[in-house]
Order: C-alpha cells, then sequence, then structure tokens
C-alpha cells in the first residue's frame, strides 16, 4: 500500500477546493486524496469516488510527485489524428483523383503519408475533413431498344 503523508494545510486546501474547483475531473481527483488523507483505503475511496483502484493510485502517485498542484492540472485537449498534419496534401489528391473505394482511400493515404489507419479511421477522417465520399446521383434510365415493326397487342 502507498503510504503518502499529506499535510495538515494540504488536507485544508483540499477540503475546501474539492467541491469549488470548476472541472469535475479534478473535484473528482481531489475528493479522492482527501479521503485517503483521513484514512480511508483506496478500495473504499474507488468505490465512494466512482472509479477504480487504480485510478485512486494514480491519484496518489500524482500527488507524491508534484503536490496538489499536480491534481489541479486538467488539459483537455482532444486527441490528434496523424493525418491532421497532411490535410492539405490529402485534400489536394483527393480533389485531383477522387478515390473509388474506402479501401483505395486507405492506400493512397499510406502512400503519400506512411500512416496505415483502418477503413473505418479513414471514412471518419474524411467526413470530419468534409472530404467524404459523395453519393451517386439517381441513375439514369435504360435506353429503349427500337421497336421493330412487329408489336403484340391483344384483340
Amino acid at each position: 500500500m502507498i503510504r503518502v503523508p499529506i499535510s495538515a494545510a494540504d488536507m485544508h486546501v483540499l477540503k475546501e477546493e474539492r467541491y469549488i474547483h470548476p472541472p469535475p475531473r479534478v473535484q473528482r481527483q481531489l475528493h479522492a486524496l482527501y479521503l485517503v488523507g483521513l484514512g480511508y483505503s483506496r478500495h473504499d475511496v474507488a468505490r465512494v469516488v466512482g472509479v477504480s483502484e487504480g485510478t485512486v493510485r494514480n491519484y496518489i502517485h500524482a500527488y507524491a510527485a508534484g503536490g496538489l498542484e499536480a491534481l489541479r492540472q486538467f488539459n483537455p485537449h482532444p486527441p490528434s489524428a496523424a493525418l491532421d498534419a497532411y490535410t492539405d496534401t490529402l485534400r489536394q489528391a483527393v480533389v485531383e483523383q477522387p478515390p473509388h473505394t474506402v479501401q483505395e482511400a486507405v492506400e493512397r493515404i499510406e502512400g503519400l503519408t506512411g500512416v496505415r489507419r483502418s477503413p473505418t479511421a479513414v471514412r471518419a477522417w474524411l467526413t470530419k475533413t468534409d472530404l467524404a465520399f459523395a453519393k451517386p446521383g439517381p441513375s439514369q434510365p435504360k435506353p429503349t431498344p427500337p421497336r421493330s415493326g412487329y408489336s403484340w397487342r391483344l384483340r
């Protein structure tokens, strides 16, 4: 079990900030550490806070490494796709010669960028960057063959 001494000053800060810190994720971290400071086990803290015991352990490690500031940090950044760096190049390639299938798009993107993605990921990325496949328009009716001089009719 990890034992990290939490000072009285930090306990006072945890008690105050665990409900007023803006991001709810940080509130949860501060609340978990406050309960650890009160002497509750990781198992009990995890059950009360609604996270796993491993997550509580990560909170404790973060506090041990960087104090309260390590727990207060919250950097909500969306994951960046590896293809985002090649958007302009891929846009130009798709406009010049549109791929006919997603599999063709996967192969061409890998050839241009060296980044291999699944067909589902490529389809999602193309949609996100407004390069999605266009739906084909209505098909043209087949021309009717010219009639011969004979026709069937009922009498």
